[in-house]
């Protein structure tokens, strides 16, 4: 299991949705005279990534789940 709490990557992958969500409307912008560039919108998509990883591992019990559904031959 990972080193990080399920309720952690929990917290944390809605911290990069709503990231992604605010990257959405714009990628910098300024209050009381200082200029602020939010992160890129591939960095916020790696993290989402990663703690959506961390989640699923939490909820199937450390197992991968399968990237193929089924093989059928086909006969030609």
């Amino acid at each position: 299991m990972p080193r990080i709490s399920y309720e952690e990557a929990k917290a944390k992958y809605k911290m990069w949705s709503d990231a992604e969500d605010a990257r959405s409307t714009g990628a910098s912008y300024s209050i009381a005279g200082r200029a602020l560039t939010r992160t890129t919108m591939e960095e916020i998509q790696m993290m989402k990534r990663k703690y959506g990883r961390i989640i699923d591992a939490y909820e199937n019990g450390g197992k991968r789940r399968s990237r193929t559904s089924g093989i059928y031959p086909v006969d030609r």
